[in-house]
């Protein structure tokens, strides 16, 4: 039994003028998701294609309205599709495709031999419709560092819709209207519109998925990101440090952690007041990131108490970290209020190839190093030296000769 492309057309239109409204309301409840009401245009756009699209089989007729018209705002809509890709992953919509893609078809469908050539159509509207997808998908693709499950499906969904576009083309002398530019047989008008509205649907409840794990995603980085600093908080350490743990007792992989403690902190404190001391602080954490690696975390514990992981790392590799971190925050100046102030770090490293797995463990040895670098004089790194050992048998090592 053949598809009844009527019958699709409305379907698609009851569902796309219903998603688009959802879209709309989504907008309006989280204004700060502008890429809801750029999908919720699409939507939208595409609904008046299928209405334009539906009077042209009812009424039989080729004209400016059905196909010029008609496929105008298909392009349009993939043309907000697009955009809405762009200011999902944080980029700015660019206007100008948005009005320049449909209207450069507007413009072929005025002259006579393009509306009534069959492959001038195809050619141009496929030709319009299927970069805007692509692009779409490579925008997606652009931003695949923040991990939301939903992504690559939504970036298979945006290229294969691209794809099934584009393959007109070639097709264009092989196959019926609307696959290609031969006389349309019964079925294939249906079959085109019915992928059409699944590559629809799929991408518009990827779409909400997406946005949802975007919301969940931001939500957990914000309740475990110290607000002054940026850096990690407490209750990201208890929660990635056991599961980093887990994973290097299963890989049997070193593994060290850094304690930091700033150095008479509470005289900033006194001298300055807390924003000075927050300046401080401000400044000691860019100061660490920009000395560990990419794969490194750093947390803020309490305070002016910070602790590096190190995955993948000897005592003697951390060691190094230690001192880069300690050499370079000593050398380093911090401007507060117009003041120039110095401030210097004591630093404990724990191994688990001295002291094993266990997270609290690990932390407790690292925090008693700190101690003993501050009792041995401060602006210094003890590497705790083994697991029944006390802090008086740590290695406590002397300070270095600038810059070595």
């Amino acid at each position: 039994m053949p598809i009844d492309s009527f019958t699709v057309l409305l379907f698609g239109l009851l569902i796309k003028l219903l998603l688009g409204l959802l879209f709309v309301v989504f907008w309006i409840k989280t204004r700060s998701s502008a890429w809801f009401a750029w999908w919720a245009a699409s939507l939208l756009l595409g609904g008046v294609t299928s209405v334009l699209f539906m009077l042209r089989l009812a009424t039989a007729s080729e004209n400016f309205l059905t196909i010029g018209i008609g496929n105008a705002c298909l392009i349009a809509a993939l043309a907000c599709c697009w955009q809405g890709a762009r200011v999902f992953e944080r980029r700015r919509p660019i206007w100008a495709v948005v009005v320049l893609a449909p209207a450069l078809w507007v413009a072929a469908g005025t002259m006579t031999a393009v509306l009534e050539s069959l492959p001038y159509r195809i050619v141009l509207s496929s030709g319009l419709a299927a970069p805007l997808l692509a692009l779409s998908a490579f925008e997606f693709w652009r931003g695949r560092a923040e991990r939301l499950p939903s992504r690559w499906p939504i970036i298979v969904i945006c290229g294969s819709f691209a794809t099934f576009l584009a393959i007109r083309i070639p097709l264009m002398n092989s196959l019926p209207f609307p696959f290609g530019a031969l006389p349309m047989e019964p079925g294939w008008l249906g079959a085109f519109n019915l992928l059409m509205f699944a590559h629809t649907l799929l991408l518009t409840v990827l779409i909400v998925a997406m946005s949802k794990e975007r919301l969940e995603l931001d939500q957990r980085t914000e309740a475990e990101t110290d607000p002054l600093t940026g850096a990690l908080n407490r209750r990201a350490f208890m929660g990635r440090g056991e599961r980093l743990l887990q994973r290097h007792a299963y890989e049997r992989e070193p593994l060290c952690l850094l304690f930091l403690d700033l150095d008479h902190f509470k005289l900033l404190n006194d001298r300055f007041g807390h924003s000075g001391g927050d300046d401080v602080l401000t400044s000691f954490v860019g100061l660490v990131i920009a000395c560990i690696r990419p794969t490194d975390f750093l947390f803020r514990i309490g305070g002016e108490e910070f602790c590096c992981l190190l995955p993948y790392t000897s005592t003697d590799q951390a060691h190094r970290v230690a001192e880069r971190i300690r050499f370079q925050f000593e050398m380093s100046t911090v401007d507060v209020a117009g003041t120039p102030v110095k401030a210097t770090a004591s630093l404990g490293v724990a191994s688990n190839e001295a002291f094993g797995y266990e997270l609290d463990t690990l932390m407790r040895q690292a925090d008693s190093a700190v101690y003993a670098a501050k009792r041995a004089g401060r602006n210094r790194i003890v590497v705790a030296a083994g697991r029944d050992s006390d802090m008086d048998s740590a290695v406590i090592l002397p300070l270095r000769a600038a810059g070595s």
